[in-house]
């Protein structure tokens, strides 16, 4: 009698590569490093969201620098008793939400002996767009599975690439300068640098779109006394924000709004 072959089916593919990486917590990274030679690293998962892996580094460690200046990477684990080969790609997305990085030092034992009372120093990173494939040294079929981005992943605003969007934001940029600012009380204070922390992260998006774009007017006119103030009003922003895409003039106008963006906080 002929044996019939099982196809595999999309999902069959995604519940292997899912077995295999809960059964090897600990993965080896491949990157391009500063000096533009190869870098490995092993990396340990410290908890899987939507079935895919999440990692933290030490902002301090040469290998992090690394990503962060080629984020595209390659990790490898082998399972020595069949022979098997996971290959996991996909690119970093960092994030330094505290909700993760706790949930970072929880899943790894190493990382909080070393880094629990230091976790500012801490940086997380899921995979973008991550692609696997399990492959056996003694032959046989190779399984493949998009994996895809993790369930609610922040990975930041989307903006068309249309020149009447670039415009309009470059003049919100220039209006927000020549209005300035002067706050009455704490409530509008906070409300105020809540904006500018929504323009600043809107001004990065633009700029790493439109390299030539000048960001400056907010730069100069950000309501922030600390560089830390800054940081965490535009990371607020982001959550806020979230993933939303910017496809006309009028999303400017509703996602840079100090109402819309008092409403979300509250929300939150």
């Amino acid at each position: 009698m002929t044996k019939r072959k099982t196809e595999k089916t999309p999902a069959d593919g995604r519940a292997a590569v899912e077995a295999f990486l809960s059964a090897h917590r600990v993965l080896l990274a491949a990157v391009t490093g500063p000096d533009k030679k190869p870098a490995v690293q092993p990396l340990e998962q410290c908890f899987e969201d939507g079935g895919l892996p999440y990692f933290a580094l030490a902002k301090c460690e040469a290998f992090y620098g690394a990503l962060s200046l080629a984020p595209d990477l390659v990790l490898c684990a082998l399972e020595e008793s069949t022979g098997t080969v996971l290959t996991l790609r996909g690119t970093a997305v960092f994030t330094e939400e505290p909700e993760i990085i706790a949930r970072c030092l929880e899943g790894s034992s190493r990382l909080r002996e070393k880094w629990g009372s230091e976790p500012g120093m801490l940086i997380a990173f899921f995979l973008k767009n991550a692609a696997a494939a399990l492959v056996s040294l003694n032959g046989g079929e190779e399984i493949t599975a998009d994996l895809g981005t993790p369930d609610g992943a922040l990975l930041g605003i989307t903006i068309k690439k249309k020149t009447e969007l670039r415009d309009r934001l470059s003049r919100i940029l220039e209006r927000r300068e020549a209005e300035g600012a002067a706050p009455q009380n704490e409530a509008e204070e906070h409300r105020q640098k809540l904006y500018d922390g929504a323009l600043l992260y809107f001004a990065g998006a633009a700029k790493a779109l439109w390299p030539r774009m000048d960001i400056r007017p907010i730069e100069r006119s950000a309501l922030f006394e600390t560089y830390d103030e800054r940081e965490w009003f535009t990371g607020l922003s982001a959550k806020l924000i979230g993933n939303a895409v910017i496809t006309k003039p009028e999303d400017l106008t509703y996602w840079l709004n100090k109402e819309t963006l008092d409403g979300l906080e509250r929300k939150r």
